[in-house]
C-alpha cells in the first residue's frame, strides 16, 4: 500500500516523500526489527532564494526547497530507494556516506537539468550519516545548499530518547570557498534554537544525530551542564565514550546522549568563533508534567523523533519573506550596469580583439586574481568566440543576461557562442562568481 509520510511544499508545488510500507513514526518502531522493509523517498533539487538568518536571503541550491534537505531515515538492512530528480541549473548528484556500490555512490553518474536518477541500496551499517552533491566544486555545491541527514536505526533498536537532528552547514556572502564563512549554523538557519530552544524533560535521555557538512576545521562541540556520551562518527557498533566537548570534523558524524538531572537553560554550541556566527543555542529543561494538560511527553517508553517540528520551525524561518531583497552580494551584476562594468575593465585591462578566450589556469583560487583571458574582448557582430577550460576545476561561462550558458565545463572543454547583435555581453562563472568578463561586439 502506498502512502504519504511526509511532504514539503516548494516552488514547484508539492514534493511528496512516498513509502511503500504502513504508516509508521521511526521514533515508534525502535523496537527489534527483524523484517527489512523497502522505502521509497523523492528527492528534487532546485534553485531557489532563503532566509537563513534575519533580513539575510540569498539564492541557494536545495533538496526539496529547504536547507539542509530532508532527513531520510531506515532501519538497518532495508531497502533505500531515491528517486532523485534535478530541476537546478546545473547538474548534481546525491552521495550517500555508509555502504554501498559505485553506481549508487553519487559521483560519476552525475544528473543534468531536467534529468532524473533512482539510488537504490540496503542501508547499512546503522548510525548518523549524510548525503550532499559531489559535483565539483564539490564545497560550492554544499555550501549553496545541497546536504541533509541521512539516519539509519539499529535493527535491535536503541534505548527511548527524544531525538533531535543538527546538521552544522556553512554559508559566505561572497565566497563560498573561504576559509572564514560569514555565517555556521545547524540545520540552515543562524542561531534559530536560541529563539526557538530544544524541549527537553529532566532526567530524560536526549540523543542528537549530528553531521557536519562544512568545510572549516573541525571545532569542539558542546553541551552545558552535563558530561554526555559520544558514538564516535556517528557508528552504533562503536562504544560511547564520556566527553564535555567533541570534535567532528568535515564529512563526519557523531551521536550525542545527554541528560540533566535539574531544569534550566543549558546551551550547545561549538566553540570558538562558530559561536558568534550562528551556532548559539539551548536546551529548555523542564520538570516531568504532572498530568497530561501539561503535554509534555516524556520518552520513557519510547523514542520521541522530533524532525517534525524542527522542520516546521526550519520552514517557517526559511520560507519567510520571501518577496524580500536578496542580501546576498555574489548576485550577478543586473544588465543595466554594464557600462559601469566595462569602464572598471578598462582601467584594469586593454581590450583584445580576437575570438579565443582561456579560462585561466588557477582561475578557481580568488587569490589568484586569475579569470578569463582577455577580460574584455571585442568583436565584429556575427562573430563566434570559443572559450577553452585550462584550469584544474570546473567552470562554467554564463551570461548575467541569460542569453548564453556553457554548462559545466570541465578541464580542456571548450563552449563556442555566436554574437549577432552588436552590444556588451557580461558574463561569469556560476561556480566562482568572482571571474567576470565581458563581450563587445561591434
Amino acid at each position: 500500500m502506498m502512502i504519504v509520510v511526509a511532504c514539503f511544499g516548494v516552488a514547484l508545488g508539492m514534493v511528496f516523500f512516498v513509502m511503500d510500507t504502513p504508516l509508521q513514526s521511526f521514533a515508534e518502531n525502535q523496537s527489534v526489527h527483524n523484517s527489512p522493509i523497502t522505502r521509497t523517498y523523492t528527492v528534487i533539487a532546485e534553485d531557489t532564494t532563503l532566509e537563513i538568518a534575519p533580513d539575510t536571503r540569498v539564492e541557494a541550491w536545495t533538496y526539496n526547497g529547504t536547507i539542509p534537505g530532508p532527513t531520510l531515515r531506515a532501519t538497518e538492512g532495508d531497502r533505500v530507494i531515491i528517486n532523485f530528480i534535478n530541476n537546478g541549473k546545473l547538474p548534481h548528484t546525491m552521495h550517500f556516506h555508509g555502504d554501498h556500490n559505485e553506481k549508487n555512490d553519487g559521483v560519476f553518474q552525475e544528473v543534468l537539468p531536467g534529468e532524473s536518477y533512482t539510488y537504490d541500496f540496503i542501508a547499512e551499517p546503522a548510525g548518523a550519516f549524510m548525503y550532499h552533491c559531489h559535483v565539483m566544486p564539490v564545497s560550492s555545491h554544499i555550501r549553496n545548499g545541497l546536504y541533509g541527514a541521512f539516519i539509519v536505526d539499529p535493527k535491535e533498536g536503541v534505548e527511548p530518547a527524544r531525538e533531535y537532528v543538527l546538521v552544522k552547514g556553512e554559508y559566505d556572502l561572497e565566497d563560498q570557498e573561504t576559509w572564514t564563512p560569514d555565517y555556521v549554523f545547524f540545520n540552515g538557519y543562524a542561531d534559530q534554537y536560541w529563539s526557538n530552544p530544544l524541549p527537553a524533560v529532566t532526567n530524560e535521555l536526549v540523543r542528537l544525530y549530528y553531521i557536519d557538512m562544512g568545510a572549516i576545521p573541525a571545532f569542539g562541540f558542546h553541551i552545558h551542564g552535563t558530561i554526555f556520551d559520544t558514538i564516535i562518527s556517528g557508528i552504533w557498533e562503536n562504544e560511547p565514550i564520556k566527553t564535555q566537548t567533541w570534535e567532528v570534523s568535515p564529512g563526519n558524524a557523531a551521536i550525542f546522549e545527554a541528560k540533566w538531572k535539574e531544569p534550566g537553560r543549558y546551551l550547545f554550541h561549538l566553540h570558538g568563533t562558530p559561536e558568534e556566527r550562528g551556532t548559539m543555542a539551548y536546551f529548555d529543561v523542564k520538570n516531568p508534567p504532572t498530568n497530561a494538560i501539561d503535554g509534555i511527553d516524556v520518552s520513557k517508553t519510547k523514542s520521541i523523533d522530533m524532525w517534525n517540528w524542527q522542520k516546521q520551525i526550519l520552514t517557517d524561518l526559511q520560507q519567510a519573506d520571501s518577496d524580500a531583497k536578496i542580501t546576498q552580494t555574489t548576485t550577478v551584476t543586473s544588465g543595466h550596469e554594464q557600462h559601469n562594468i566595462l569602464a572598471q575593465i578598462q582601467v584594469e585591462s586593454e581590450i583584445i580583439e580576437t575570438n579565443i578566450c582561456d579560462i585561466e589556469k588557477d582561475s578557481a583560487v580568488k587569490t589568484s586574481n586569475k579569470s578569463y583571458y582577455p577580460k574584455l574582448t571585442q568583436i565584429k557582430s556575427g562573430d563566434t568566440i570559443s572559450w577553452t577550460n585550462k584550469d584544474v576545476s570546473v567552470h562554467t561561462v554564463t551570461s548575467k543576461d541569460d542569453l548564453f550558458d556553457s554548462g559545466m565545463m570541465m578541464p580542456g572543454d571548450t563552449f563556442k557562442q555566436k554574437f549577432a547583435d552588436v552590444g556588451l555581453y557580461d558574463y561569469y562563472c556560476m561556480l566562482h562568481p568572482w571571474m567576470t568578463g565581458t563581450i563587445k561586439s561591434v
